[in-house]
């Protein structure tokens, strides 16, 4: 890990994504350069060439993908200078070697011999459209900026520029495609450097997840994106590396099937640890940061790591056991960033840790999918192929896999070595369950969830429906008029209480609604809408819900639950019923 400036306590600065701008203003980074020795291995037969010279990487949101493209990007070509005409009179800023950009890090020794490529770097987060013809526009648009970029940096790029600041603006008649646009640029930047040329694609998916919860025909999308990056696979003579990361492997079958020598990196052990912070970075780089942040709190420095431990890293990105687990660089160093301010701190011993990935974007396309009943979090994860894989097609996307890709679910192992899938903390968990609770207007305290999980280990039901009842009472009563509305909530609140719990268990004689365990008990939840707590008992005991348990240390607890709907905007009213199934001896 490097700091950018002599300074014990560099700034720590989240937002930034950009290498050069991190190393010239003395913010902190933390080297990944490393990895690059493998990611960037010459072919043995041709040193001019790499061995992989086409690379997928998926990572989800906020994870540090653009400034692993931006270093990339630095490693590559260094910084170019602008061309003098375009610096209206002023002075150029002293332009920093690869050797001096790098200074400090594992490519220190590297970054120079590499010698130069140019580098076309498209960022397709700013592409996303609702129609193929307006995507179009919005990749020519982005193709422009780069047009431009190289204007000013001196370069011939066969269009004249449109004002004397040097941007370049494509002429519409006649129209030529995105793909050819592309294709341009590389062919001028390898006639007037002598070189092959690299490109690297940040977010390649967005146009794709842009599309996802809407009713629209991703086809034409497609059509567009398949022309646009099969010319990268027609370029190979033309180009040095190719480098694409996205948040998903959404389409990737599909839109990349002329793109057959990508190879994706995404889950191997070897690179688990590429963009995110391990356990050892976090406690030396962000040593004098956590500190004071401990301080602020009142914490030994210790605790202060078990705290940010279970609130920001658990990712796993590599089966568990092969790979250590990561932080999200994004949240973490936010969170600090505000610990340094003691008034922060006060106000967090209060409210809880932030849970900064909320403020970056909420995911409402998979609130949506949860809202359609597809939201149990699976006891065996699917085979590992299939969490690799989903599909783009906008009635059929496989949930798991994709809350898996994007971030939301992680693979652990428990006691005897077995995966299971999770959140990877309580930021994540939290974020997704606030998000979807607030789709009913509704959000609990932490001394309501606090009351609930007492009232559930005390096997005080009525206390628990009381103090339902009355978090219900605050949720629009036009969103609770199925049973299926009614169990989410409860799915949610079960998951922000962080009791051991599994919705809609598979069991021989059917499926219960739910079980919630505890160290001496075990409670099988049946749910009723507009029938009696009664129909629900009956139910756990004609299909013998919860016999799985029966024999072990544990007693088990039947728990039916009644929502009786009621007239105008009400919430529905609680009814329950109960009984005990087994009692060991």
């Amino acid at each position: 890990m490097v700091m950018s400036s002599d300074s014990p306590q560099p700034s720590l600065n989240p937002e930034r994504s950009e290498f050069l701008r991190i190393r010239r203003g003395g913010s902190l980074y933390i080297d990944k350069t490393h990895h690059f020795q493998t990611l960037l291995a010459h072919n043995p037969q041709d040193h001019f060439t790499l061995q992989n010279p086409y690379v997928f990487l998926a990572r989800p949101r906020r994870f540090g993908k653009s400034l692993l493209v931006t270093t990339l990007e630095a490693f590559f070509q260094g910084e170019v200078p602008i061309d003098p005409r375009y610096l209206n009179g002023h002075n150029p800023p002293p332009t920093l070697s690869k050797a001096e950009l790098f200074r400090g890090t594992a490519a220190a020794d590297t970054a120079e011999d590499r010698g130069f490529h140019p580098v076309v770097r498209l960022n397709m987060a700013n592409t996303p459209a609702d129609a193929p013809e307006e995507l179009k526009a919005n990749l020519l648009e982005m193709l422009g900026s780069q047009y431009t970029l190289w204007r000013r940096r001196g370069i011939n790029v066969g269009l004249e520029p449109v004002n004397e600041s040097g941007v370049v603006k494509f002429p519409t008649d006649p129209a030529v495609s995105p793909a050819q646009r592309l294709e341009d640029l590389v062919v001028q930047l390898k006639a007037r450097y002598g070189t092959n040329p690299v490109v690297l694609v940040d977010e390649y998916d967005a146009p794709l997840v842009h599309l996802l919860g809407k009713d629209a025909d991703p086809e034409p999308i497609l059509d567009v994106l398949r022309t646009f990056y099969v010319k990268l696979k027609s370029l190979e003579a033309d180009l040095h590396f190719v480098f694409v990361t996205g948040i998903t492997r959404f389409a990737r079958v599909s839109l990349f099937s002329a793109l057959n020598n990508l190879r994706d990196i995404s889950w191997e052990p070897a690179y688990a640890t590429l963009c995110g912070f391990t356990e050892q970075e976090v406690r030396t780089a962000l040593y004098p940061h956590l500190a004071n942040a401990a301080a602020h709190l009142d914490l030994s420095f210790e605790d202060m790591m078990r705290k940010v431990r279970r609130h920001y890293n658990g990712y796993h990105f590599s089966l568990p056991g092969n790979s250590e687990s990561v932080y999200n660089p994004f949240t973490l160093a936010s969170c600090l960033q505000d610990l340094q301010d003691r008034n922060n701190a006060d106000w967090w011993a209060v409210t809880g840790w932030p849970n900064h990935w909320a403020a970056s974007g909420n995911p409402m396309f998979l609130i949506r999918l949860m809202k359609q009943g597809q939201y149990p979090l699976p006891a065996d994860p699917p085979p590992w192929e299939s969490l690799m894989d989903t599909t783009y097609s906008l009635d059929s996307v496989d949930f798991t896999p994709l809350m898996f890709q994007t971030g939301y679910y992680t693979l652990h192992l428990d006691s005897n070595d077995d995966l299971y899938l999770d959140y990877p903390n309580d930021e994540v968990r939290q974020t997704y369950n606030h998000a979807l609770l607030k789709t009913y207007r509704r959000s609990p305290d932490p001394r309501t969830l606090q009351a609930m999980h007492r009232a559930l280990a005390d096997e005080n039901w009525q206390g628990f429906c009381d103090l339902l009842h009355t978090f219900l009472a605050g949720v629009p009563g036009e969103k609770l008029r199925r049973e299926t509305d009614c169990h989410l909530v409860l799915h949610v609140l079960c998951q922000l209480m962080q009791v051991a719990f599994q919705s809609e268990v598979h069991q021989g004689g059917g499926r219960s609604d739910m079980e919630v365990r505890f160290p001496g008990h075990i409670c099988v939840m049946e749910f009723k809408y507009g029938e009696s707590p009664q129909a629900a008992l009956d139910q756990i005991r004609s299909h013998d819900y919860g016999r799985r348990h029966f024999g072990g240390t544990r007693k088990v607890v039947a728990l039916g639950l009644n929502f009786m709907p009621r007239n105008g905007t009400e919430p529905p009213a609680i009814e329950y019923a109960a009984c005990v199934r087994y009692q060991s001896d």
